[in-house]
């Protein structure tokens, strides 16, 4: 008996000399000082914070983005930078007692006093780290959140926040399209959004931002989880007000129908057809760009069940190196999902045939997009849609401007809304800076060369000496084109065009 205590009382005394010694000292040097005083404040901003949160849960209040980003990015880093501190210093005082051969005694481990000292420090540090977890929980959904990809970066983000609030994918969170789910996206993204941040910090971006956004996940992976393009979408009936710039805005009716298509229904014989044959799985569309924004596209190879056949642009080499080959998908059509911008003849028909514009206000149709294309947003920007617009009626149109008077309060407010979500100076973002490729028509309202009429030009010919055709009727069939009302539709049978 008296061999195995003596053999255990050698061990105990080595077991509490090695503590004694390496038991962190929290006041030790102005380094561990340092930090010790750090991870108290900031234990007990993020204790304060906690409680701030609870009571904003509680009451159903908003919480301020600027805070969130403080409270969940912020005081994490400078919880850590404390503990790396007392770790700094203490190995500074390590390397101190090494030198003078005097190393600090606490004192007996085991003493109450001590005792009490290290169960503390452990309950402590254990605290921290449970804390540190749940935070970092937090701020990995902080940075998911629309509100960090939104307004942390006010400037830069502000004009695609504006368009996604007002779009059919507003309930949509960022980070369902630009990343998606699965780790290896998480961290690409994350690690990009280091190099944004880095670059807002810096105000070193560009401006306005180019697109396409580059690394995107595929569409396949994020737009098709809600939208399953396997389903054969039919035809749709699509009419348009339009109004036309004389004094009466007389209103006129472009009614078509879109050959939506898709594959066909499962068991069906034939195969996919209309707009949505590009995206069949049966079939496989690749193209090759020379810009950035894909507008410039020289070779086209579509690959069916059939076979494969191979598109040139006049002039251009086949499999050449210049370029980048993509795979077409959902977002090669639909580029503006989400970010939507309008241009400013479809806002002011958009105004007045929802009853936003006043039609009655004689020659409103011709000059609201006039003031819309010269006044650029301001401090007070419907009064300075309400200055141009008096003075041009006031110069052209005199015998009008009582009538622009009575209503020229809304009128400019609702200009300026228009105006203010889709011109944003401080990021060089005008109309048509955007264009979406289901359009037609270019900011001026002319005809473009771009959206399907990059490949669909008549211009990208295969050996055989078929080309890419132009032919309208592929995609729509058009009912009225501008017709008084819905005086070009009459003595016509939609549902016949609905069934082709």
């Amino acid at each position: 008996m008296q061999a195995n205590g003596g053999g255990r009382e050698p061990m105990l005394g080595r077991l509490r000399g090695w503590f004694t010694r390496r038991l962190p000292i929290f006041w030790d040097n102005w380094l561990a000082a340092s930090g010790s005083m750090l991870v108290v404040v900031t234990v007990f901003l993020l204790i304060l914070m906690f409680f701030v949160y609870l009571y904003n849960a509680i009451v159903g209040r908003e919480s301020n983005p600027y805070v969130d980003l403080i409270g969940f990015m912020l005081l994490p880093a400078f919880l850590l930078l404390g503990l790396a501190l007392i770790l700094v210093g203490n190995l500074v005082r390590r390397s101190r007692e090494k030198r003078e051969g005097a190393p600090h005694v606490i004192g007996d481990l085991l003493e109450p006093a001590q005792l009490r000292r290290v169960l503390a420090v452990g309950v402590g540090t254990f605290a921290i780290l449970i804390g540190l977890g749940l935070f970092s929980f937090e701020a990995y959904h902080y940075t998911d959140s629309n509100q960090f990809c939104s307004y942390v970066c006010h400037e830069v983000m502000a004009p695609e926040a504006t368009a996604h609030a007002s779009s059919p994918h507003a309930n949509v969170r960022c980070v369902d399209c630009h990343i998606g789910p699965g780790a290896s996206w998480f961290v690409r993204a994350k690690l990009s959004g280091i190099r944004q941040v880095y670059a807002v910090l810096t105000d070193d971006f560009h401006r306005p931002i180019p697109t396409p956004v580059e690394n995107l996940r595929p569409a396949r992976e994020t737009c098709e989880v809600c939208h399953w393009p396997a389903r054969f979408h039919g035809s749709r009936l699509v009419a348009h007000e339009r109004y036309q710039q004389d004094r009466d805005n007389t209103a006129t009716t472009t009614a078509l129908v879109l050959h939506v298509g898709g594959p066909d229904t499962p068991g069906a014989a034939g195969g996919a057809s209309g707009i949505h044959w590009h995206i069949d799985p049966g079939n496989q569309v690749r193209y090759r760009h020379l810009d950035r924004e894909r507008e410039d596209i020289v070779e086209v190879v579509q690959t069916t069940p059939d076979g494969e056949i191979r598109y040139l642009r006049d002039g251009a080499e086949a499999d050449s190196t210049a370029g980048t080959w993509r795979v077409m998908d959902c977002l090669d059509c639909h580029n503006r999902p989400t970010h939507i911008y309008d241009l400013p003849h479809r806002a002011v028909d958009l105004a007045l045939a929802v009853g936003a514009l006043d039609p009655a206000v004689p020659w409103l149709r011709k000059e609201g997009e006039r003031v819309l294309r010269e006044v650029q947003p301001g401090d007070d920007t419907a009064a300075l849609l309400a200055t141009r617009l008096r003075e041009i009626y006031a110069e052209e149109h005199p015998e009008d401007l009582a009538a622009l008077e009575a209503g020229l309060e809304p009128t400019a407010a609702r200009l300026a809304q228009v105006l203010e979500r889709n011109v944003w100076p401080q990021m060089n973002l005008g109309w048509g800076t955007y264009r979406s490729n289901l359009s037609h028509f270019d900011a001026d309202g002319e005809i473009s060369s771009g959206g399907c009429f990059r490949c669909h030009d008549e211009a990208h010919v295969a050996e055989s000496g078929e080309t890419i055709s132009q032919d309208c009727e592929l995609c729509h069939s058009v009912l009225a084109m501008e017709e008084p009302g819905w005086a070009g539709l009459q003595g016509i049978d939609p549902q016949a065009f609905l069934k082709r």
